[in-house]
């Protein structure tokens, strides 16, 4: 049975979607502020029009149907099309707009940068908030499209985004090494040097540590690793024993060098680390998108200094 887009409810595709997400008629009614009975009822209407049960329960959730499956991308990059033309209909204006702006970063960006984030955020767009988790072992090709996420934070050559999303070169960061103030080790470190004491692994997402092994590897060399982290938050107390060196991309380092007895030291030759933020192609012209981007990359270069490799 033929179906004309003019003869189906809209709002009825809208209904699909959350379905599709939520797999529970329970759950999307909560999502659409709606009662159970009525979306329950819709979804009667959407079986009807579409000839096609859609959905078929099972012990735990509602399983979608061959038909139901094919439907869901097309439906979904609509609806984030039509809701990116109404916001770009409205235009952004940060002085007065109210947005969440959601980011998937890895931990050294919010420790080094998340902070000023937040500042400039407030100061130049009140009514947004940020709201940050940390990178995954994830393409985030659904979460962005679903809308879940805005910015995906990277590494550029690491190959962990899907290739359908777009990306951009944020900056670039080396990896320096951090030891205990006092150390008798040259202000630059070669791979001889940077064996010398057991390390600390400072990322559960570890990007930055296994440029570190690739880098030793080169010159037939392995490190002892003592401990092994999640993130930086006990790398001060840890330092503080004097058993051990740390590598960390060098606005971390700065950072702890300015507030803790720890020593900064360059590596030779250096370890470049390159960020690169990605969304959805669904969000590639968002105003509110280009802005973020645009204060990410100002932001960069004003708090650290660091070198900007996408457009200012």
């Amino acid at each position: 049975m033929e179906l004309s887009l003019a003869r189906l409810d809209l709002n009825l595709l809208t209904l699909f979607d959350v379905l599709m997400q939520e797999r529970n008629v329970t759950r999307a009614a909560e999502r659409l502020h709606l009662s159970q009975s009525t979306v329950s009822h819709a979804l009667g209407r959407l079986r009807q029009a579409l000839d096609d049960p859609l959905f078929v329960m099972s012990r735990r959730e509602m399983m979608p149907t061959e038909r139901a499956k094919a439907l869901a991308g097309p439906v979904r990059q609509a609806l984030a099309m039509l809701e990116q033309g109404l916001r770009q209909a409205k235009g952004f204006d940060p002085a007065s707009a109210h947005r969440v702006f959601r980011m998937a970063l890895p931990g050294s960006v919010e420790h080094g940068l998340v902070p000023a984030m937040v500042e400039r955020l407030h100061e130049l767009a009140p009514h947004c908030r940020l709201e940050v988790c940390e990178l995954a072992a994830s393409d985030y090709e659904r979460e962005l499209e679903k809308g879940e996420l805005d910015l995906v934070v990277g590494f550029a050559g690491a190959d962990h985004l899907s290739p359908r999303l777009w990306r951009e070169d944020w900056f670039s960061n080396p990896l320096v090494c951090l030891s205990p103030l006092g150390s008798a080790l040259p202000d630059t470190l070669g791979p001889a040097e940077l064996i010398g004491r057991p390390h600390i692994h400072t990322s559960s997402w570890g990007h930055s540590q296994a440029m570190v092994d690739l880098w030793l590897a080169r010159f037939g060399v392995e490190r002892e690793l003592g401990v092994r982290l999640p993130s930086f938050m006990a790398v001060p107390q840890l330092m503080a024993t004097g058993r051990y060196l740390v590598v960390v991309p060098e606005m971390i380092g700065r950072h702890f060098s300015q507030h803790y007895p720890l020593r900064l030291h360059q590596l030779e030759p250096a370890i470049p680390i390159v960020y690169l933020m990605a969304g959805h192609p669904l969000s590639a012209h968002d105003e509110a998108i280009r802005w973020l981007k645009g204060e990410l990359h100002a932001l960069a270069l004003a708090r650290y200094g660091l070198t900007p490799l996408g457009p200012a």
